[in-house]
């Protein structure tokens, strides 16, 4: 589904006029051809702010960087992406992006990008894969605060939460959440956290996500 089927109203602002409407159809009519500023929104009141902020156009890139300069210094971020076309990629890094699976992984087996490439194995194995990685990076270098992007690793699987039939289909994740289980309990021991960060703010980030 498009962001413009999602939104229900259209702010625009141009020479002498603005307003809402809404759809899209209706707001396309109005601003083709012309030096104008619009933008689709899910409620009337959000589109009446956007205008009375001045139809202001925000800067994505400064407001992820701003995210990111929120996020604990101390900390370790991991992430597994197959957006670079090659296969599933683990990733483990600061806060500034600097890859740090070099100190807990064999450098033979590190990509030209400091990322380890899993063959034969879905984004989830490796996100799985990632954490424990994270653990082990952070327990070396003293820090306290592990964070990725999948729920479904921090919630579930490195605590070995994992289906009897995806074991059956699948025992070497099995085996692999069962390690990354005993890690996270000994890291959790000495006062260590597991926590979430928005895939698109992830210092780690290999999705390549678009906000």
């Amino acid at each position: 589904m498009s962001s413009k089927t999602k939104n229900k109203f259209y702010a625009y602002q141009m020479a002498g006029a603005s307003g809402i409407v809404t759809s899209w159809n209706e707001c396309e009519s109005i601003v083709s051809g012309r030096n104008a500023r619009y933008r689709g929104f899910a409620t009337r009141a959000e589109a009446q702010a956007w205008l009375d902020a001045g139809a202001m156009y925000e800067n994505k890139a400064a407001k992820k960087a701003g995210q990111r300069r929120d996020l604990p210094v101390d900390a370790v971020y991991f992430d597994s992406g197959t957006g670079r076309g090659r296969g599933t990629e683990v990733n483990v890094t600061d806060r500034e992006g600097v890859p740090l699976a070099h100190l807990v992984v064999d450098e033979r087996d590190l990509t030209p990008f400091g990322t380890v490439l899993v063959r034969g194995k879905t984004n989830n194995y490796g996100e799985l894969l990632a954490c424990l990685y994270g653990i082990r990076v952070a327990r070396k270098l003293g820090k306290k605060i592990v964070m990725g992007d999948s729920k479904l690793v921090l919630d579930y699987w490195s605590k070995d939460f994992v289906s009897q039939e995806k074991r059956e289909k699948d025992p070497e994740l099995a085996q692999l959440a069962g390690l990354t289980c005993r890690a996270r309990e000994a890291f959790e021991k000495d006062g260590g956290e597991l926590r979430h960060v928005p895939g698109s703010v992830n210092p780690a980030d290999l999705g390549f996500h678009r906000d």
